[in-house]
């Protein structure tokens, strides 16, 4: 960053101990008698960079981003649920024999589902595999969102490193013009430390900036599965146009996040209406071989029908326990409804705004940002403007692109942020 003229740290101890009709020592890469030499230019360590596109990223993050087989697996186990709900009870086989009648017996007894109470779990399976397939697409959104804000974290990090850059190129730029000055007389020794701060500041600032870089590349690359030591080199996407905040709010209703929620209270009051029919008195048919006589040698086959009765007014724990739960399937989804709807109000306001900022940077003041610049370097160069008007118009630009990159960065979190709101992915 360009150091003001007349600023009390503007030069250190070691610099006002140089008497002033000496040259002044330089060790950040200028010689006496000239500019910044190429020693002056930051060491940043360069790599092999791999392009990487939005929609790529996208597509590798739904496979490969963490929580994603974990998603996937919940929905197969909730699919195995139903399977487990269609099994009947085990066949019960029984053997006996002894000293009289009947001298031996042979059978196999079933325990049979009331009326509509398998059915009851069935459906209630298949509610709750349709609730976690919309969990798990409602993960994969939140992933989607989540990459998204990391692609464009990156988009944000290498635009302010190659702002910084700039600002090294002119902080260089303005260090050549004030040891001209300087040379001929017409700059005292102080502007000329001064802006050799500058240029070392910018230095400094572009290293930090590619570290930023190549941090959030490799945030970026496990996101997607990749190798976080080579370098993504992510190209800069318009932000999509928003929809109307009423389409945005019908989408919702018919977003996964909707279902998953509509699907766990209807699975609820199907668990309650299988534990109520379960309640009725349970058949248990069985038929048997049985041996009489001597030797048991008459052979005479016996049915028989047993019915489980739950004992009166105990055993209601698994009813109350099942009415609380519909209650709070219902209290969720109709919270998650009211959430969401504010949520969809708070990221599409975000995002309008966000959108006008941008407008307004690229239409009126992007335009004038090099002029600006370059007028205030030939003024000073002229002598009709001090080092700090210069300093001030170069920091003032710099700081206005990192503006700008900043509002591209929230309006692509903005839309991100819809998305999840709305609970799809918007076109």
């Amino acid at each position: 960053m360009p150091v003001a003229a007349g600023s009390s740290d503007a030069a250190g101890p070691a610099r006002t101990a140089q008497p002033s009709n000496e040259t002044p020592k330089n060790n950040a890469g200028t010689r006496p008698d000239g500019p910044p030499t190429d020693a002056a230019q930051p060491f940043v360590a360069t790599r092999v960079e791999v392009p990487l596109t939005l929609d790529a990223a996208l597509a590798e993050a739904a496979g490969r981003a963490p929580g994603i087989a974990a998603g996937r697996a919940r929905e197969a186990m909730a699919r195995g649920d139903i399977e487990v709900a269609r099994t009947f009870a085990p066949l019960t086989v029984s053997l006996a024999a002894g000293g009289n009648d009947p001298h031996w017996a042979a059978g196999v007894s079933q325990r049979l589902f009331v009326p509509g109470a398998r059915g009851a779990r069935i459906h209630a399976a298949e509610l709750g595999a349709e609730g976690a397939e919309a969990d798990r697409r409602a993960n994969e959104l939140t992933v989607r969102a989540t990459t998204r804000r990391a692609y464009f974290a990156l988009v944000r990090a290498r635009q302010l490193e190659s702002n910084a850059e700039r600002t090294l190129r002119l902080a260089q730029e303005s260090e050549a013009a004030v040891h001209l000055r300087f040379e001929t007389g017409a700059a005292p020794e102080l502007e000329w430390v001064q802006a050799t701060l500058a240029r070392a500041s910018a230095e400094v600032a572009v290293s930090e900036q590619h570290a930023d870089t190549v941090t959030l590349s490799a945030e970026l690359a496990v996101l997607l599965g990749r190798d976080p030591r080579r370098l993504l080199a992510p190209g800069e996407e318009p932000v999509p146009p928003p929809p109307s905040l009423d389409a945005a709010v019908a989408r919702a209703a018919q977003a996964p996040r909707a279902r998953a929620k509509q699907a766990d209270v209807d699975a609820a009051r199907e668990s309650l209406r299988a534990a109520k029919r379960e309640r009725w008195p349970t058949p248990v048919v069985g038929v048997s071989l049985e041996g009489d006589g001597p030797h048991g040698e008459s052979v005479f086959l016996r049915g028989a029908l047993d019915l489980e009765v739950p004992t009166p007014g105990l055993g209601r724990g698994e009813l109350d326990r099942l009415h609380a739960a519909v209650s709070l399937a219902e209290a969720q989804a109709d919270e998650d409804r009211r959430q969401g709807l504010a949520d969809i109000v708070v990221a599409h306001a975000r995002l309008t705004s966000a959108l006008a900022t941008l407008r307004k940077y690229e239409a009126d003041i992007l335009p004038g940002l090099e002029t600006t610049e370059r007028m205030a370097l030939d003024s000073y160069r002229a002598g009709r403007s001090p080092l700090l008007a210069l300093n001030e118009a170069l920091k003032s630009a710099s700081d206005l692109r990192a503006q700008f990159i900043q509002a591209a960065f929230t309006a692509q979190s903005a839309f991100a942020d819809l998305e999840v709101a709305v609970g799809s992915a918007l076109p």
